[in-house]
């Protein structure tokens, strides 16, 4: 078996397999190409992330519909379900159009001198795209492929095992889990459910702690309507602060939207202090513990609804897209947010559930190995006079969620006192924007989260003024002896001290 610490070609997916969610940018000048969307990368990537990058197969099965439908439009999207379609055309207005070309399945598209750029940001924002292998699927069905990739899947009830599963991990009963197509579907859905809840109670202030993912972020900027605002809380560890922000809100305090851990400096905030002001006013807290997982944090007792990816950790194998909602139903707002998680959510493609059901039968192995990878390299890089900081799973606040004593996250970031385009560059393992696979990935996460602020001086202050260094280096831990680990990240400091 090749080793999975190595040089990665240009746009080489970190498995073998059609379906790979992560695309390797060697070097930062690549990343830098990436942004600035130049040919050579993009036409280089084999796979990639699905809501940034669009599969072959599924630009092969739109065009073939754009054919048959005899649409004269450059461009399309293929979507699931009618809540998104409904959103679309309150979004877009009477530019955008529709055609139901499967059961279930849309194609939508703007017409006219219409920026298509609208529409294919709200389906990386919502995560209502289709996969990779319903595309194949439906191109196989029409003649258009011979077969599909031949692959291990669960062969028993995949709705049922992933719902006992996560149930096991979050304490939750099996009818108050929805898996979703994406963890980003489940974000949305979680806080459409939210949104419409407080908003006829007139409540329209929402508090967001710490640097969200990119398109969590850009859903609640995008989405909250008019009267509706976002106050950005960025020091997650200053609780003080946090309540004081709780506070001001009164009786408008709609919701509270928090990673736990946040991205990517990793940090924990007191959820138990945080959800019990939010609730005291009447608020609602949506917590999101994808960086370190379900299997390593339990915060479901803090959460009115818990939503997170499992394309990470759970789908470690890097080769499928989807998340879950699960509903806290000791919360007071349980049965009036119950109607909204199901109207909004998208269901995954049964042959992505069946992938999934399948990766979690060996994914608390699979975790338990990068989580003791990620102790010793923290404890590598802290000691290394080449690093001036380690920003990993520590603290009082993390200690009161973690699920295991001394437990660290398989994921935390780096910033080097030297240059990190050198290290980057010379680091021999995939590089590309994900984490929670069973091989390590780097990823010089706010130029790929971020690119305008990292690339401007106004940029880069306020970053640092939010306490984050532009050239951090973020790490997601996989599950390669140790020893060869460390030898790969030595070779690579030692390349950023040099000159």
């Amino acid at each position: 078996m090749e080793t999975s610490l190595r040089q990665y070609a240009l746009g080489e997916s970190l498995v073998a397999s059609p379906h790979s969610v992560v695309g390797c940018l060697p070097t930062l000048a690549d990343v830098r190409a990436y942004e600035e969307k130049e040919s050579r990368v993009w036409s280089a990537l084999e796979g990639g992330y699905p809501r940034f990058v669009e599969h072959v197969w599924v630009r092969e099965l739109k065009e073939f519909y754009m054919k048959r439908a005899g649409l004269e439009i450059t461009d399309a999207a293929l979507l699931r379900g009618e809540p998104a379609l409904a959103s679309l055309r309150d979004l877009l207005g009477g530019d955008f159009h529709s055609l139901e070309v499967e059961a279930g399945l849309f194609l939508g598209w703007l017409e006219g001198a219409a920026d298509s750029k609208a529409l294919m940001k709200y389906i990386q924002h919502t995560g209502c795209g289709i996969s990779s292998r319903e595309a194949e699927d439906w191109l196989v069905q029409h003649g258009l492929k011979a077969s599909v990739f031949e692959e291990t899947t669960y062969a028993g009830d995949a709705d049922t095992a992933v719902r006992s599963e996560l149930a096991r991990l979050t304490g939750a009963k099996p009818a108050e889990i929805w898996p979703c197509a994406s963890g980003m579907n489940a974000f949305y859905s979680a806080f459409r459910a939210m949104q419409s809840v407080q908003r006829a109670r007139g409540r329209r202030r929402w508090l967001q702690l710490g640097w969200l993912y990119v398109d969590s972020g850009s859903i609640l900027e995008k989405y909250l309507g008019a009267g509706e605002e976002l106050e950005i809380c960025h020091r997650v560890e200053s609780v003080e602060s946090v309540l004081e922000a709780i506070a001001n809100c009164g009786e408008e305090l709609a919701a509270l939207v928090v990673e736990c851990p946040s991205n990517p400096l990793i940090k924990s905030c007191d959820l138990a202090r945080i959800a019990a002001a939010v609730w005291a006013q009447g608020g609602m807290m949506l917590v999101d513990p994808t960086i370190a997982s379900v299997y390593a944090v339990d915060v479901l007792k803090y959460a009115d609804v818990l939503a997170t990816s499992l394309t990470k950790y759970a789908g470690h194998g890097a080769d499928l897209m989807t998340g879950a909602l699960v509903l806290n139903t000791d919360s007071s707002h349980a049965a009036d947010l119950r109607p909204g998680l199901e109207q909004w959510h998208l269901e995954p493609y049964a042959r992505d559930l069946a992938r999934l059901a399948e990766s979690m039968q060996d994914a608390p192995r699979k975790v338990a190995a990068m989580q003791a990878n990620a102790k010793r390299l923290c404890a590598f890089f802290e000691a290394h006079p080449a690093v001036e900081r380690v920003h990993a799973s520590t603290g009082a606040a993390f200690e009161a969620i973690a699920k295991e004593a001394d437990c660290v996250v398989p994921l935390f970031s780096i910033v080097l006192k030297g240059s990190m385009e050198r290290f980057y560059d010379a680091v021999t393992a995939m590089k590309g924007p994900s984490f929670g696979a069973d091989r390590t990935i780097l990823c010089p996460f706010m130029y790929l989260a971020h690119y305008d602020l990292v690339t401007s001086q106004a940029g880069r202050s306020q970053l640092q003024a939010a306490g984050i260094d532009p050239d951090l280096i973020r790490i997601a831990v996989g599950t390669e002896p140790y020893e060869e680990l460390k030898a790969v990240f030595a070779a690579a400091l030692e390349a950023s001290s040099a000159g």
